[in-house]
């Protein structure tokens, strides 16, 4: 694909780091449009999505390098020297999302806010960002799928690609084209449920179930390193797995009283 959109001297326009910037606007941009819906002023706002971005993007590049370890290299100072000159690639989703979710959570309480319905409102957007972000996955060809016979495979032939150099030239699964379309249907829908009467922590609930259930099935298509897997699964396929688990035990605790988080002004 496109990995590099343009270059002038030694400046590079990466399509990934451009993409993922976009992915973080349109979600704020969002979500500043709505924020009738809920009493939050705009620095408090514009304070979240800082928090959100910088924890979401340490906490996925410390997954990355967790799962990745045995893969970047022989010694400690050649894995060490990888992460840090492939910066720009390489994260795991489920890592930034736990680490935003902890961080947003601490910011939340000191500033006395109403976390379950805070965190429904945001977490409507994170699909919407999530399936621009792997745009910019497609675009730079990481997060790959495993070869197939399929109509809709997809070839990589840019030797600057992510694709493992086997896998130039060979029909692979778009598994990033599957996780698009995947986050859009899941947005949509969390915006419909968003607008109805729902216990406050329903609709992230809504989102932890939803995205799980996506990961869990893409990763059988992703030809990339996955990390070691134990009983058959893949440390993002055993997160999703104890997330809806997690998940499924907590909603059990909801208050069934709670009004809803998607009026305006309530």
């Amino acid at each position: 694909m496109h990995p590099i959109l343009f270059k002038i001297g030694s400046f590079e326009l990466a399509s990934y780091g451009l993409m993922t910037a976009l992915a973080y606007m349109a979600a704020a941009w969002y979500l500043y449009k709505r924020l009738s819906y809920i009493k939050l002023d705009k620095d408090t706002f514009w304070n979240i999505i800082f928090i959100a971005f910088v924890s979401a993007l340490v906490g996925a590049k410390l997954l990355y390098i967790i799962v990745s370890w045995p893969e970047m290299g022989a010694t400690f100072a050649q894995r060490i020297t990888y992460a840090v000159q492939n910066f720009r690639y390489g994260f795991v989703f489920f890592g930034g999302a736990v680490t935003a979710i902890c961080a947003l959570i601490y910011y939340l309480k000191r500033k006395k806010l109403p976390i379950l319905k805070t965190a429904d409102f945001l977490i409507v957007a994170l699909p919407i960002g999530h399936a621009i972000g792997r745009i910019g996955c497609f675009l730079a060809g990481c997060c790959f799928g495993k070869p197939t016979d399929m109509p809709w495979g997809v070839a990589f032939t840019d030797p600057h690609s992510l694709v493992a150099q086997q896998y130039l030239g060979v029909h692979l699964h778009p598994t990033q084209l599957y996780e698009v379309a995947a986050n859009l249907i899941l947005f949509f829908i969390l915006q419909a449920y968003y607008k109805k009467p729902h216990k406050n922590g329903a609709v992230l609930a809504a989102y932890l179930i939803g995205y799980s259930v996506i990961r869990f099935g893409i990763e059988f298509f992703r030809g990339d390193f996955r990390g070691e897997y134990v009983l058959g699964l893949s440390p993002s396929q055993l997160i999703a797995v104890l997330t809806i688990a997690l998940t499924l035990f907590v909603m059990r605790f909801l208050k069934k009283d709670t009004p809803h988080a998607g009026e305006k002004n309530s």
